[in-house]
């Protein structure tokens, strides 16, 4: 019974490990580190499964629940901004191309007089 608890404690113990850096990439918009701790988390929830009528499972779940909504919150804002950073990306990128060209023709009808 003791290997069982510590076996438990383990895997909770890796689970609170993974919940913080899942948090820390989410900090630093490492969304690459993030997917990949997400599926890390994954197979340790699934380790949890012959421990699932635990008081201390019930409680770790609950809480990943709560914090995967408030992250999915995060994660959505983020996309709106990256969304909004993009259009306005295209937009300045259209109005340097058309004050290029417009500059490049008044370049070329006009002679340039160089000596002052």
């Amino acid at each position: 019974m003791a290997s069982r608890k510590t076996m438990l404690e383990e895997i909770i113990n890796e689970i609170n490990k993974k919940e913080k850096a899942l948090d820390d990439s989410l900090k630093t918009d490492d969304f690459g580190t993030f997917s990949k701790l997400l599926e890390e988390r994954f197979e340790l929830l699934k380790q949890l499964e012959p421990f699932k009528t635990e008081t201390s499972v019930k409680n770790i779940i609950e809480n990943i629940l709560k914090k995967d909504s408030e992250r999915s919150k995060s994660i959505e804002e983020k996309m709106k901004k990256i969304k909004g950073d993009q259009f306005n990306v295209q937009v300045s990128k259209k109005a340097m191309k058309k004050g290029y060209l417009k500059v490049e023709e008044s370049l070329s009808r006009h002679k340039i007089n160089k000596s002052g």
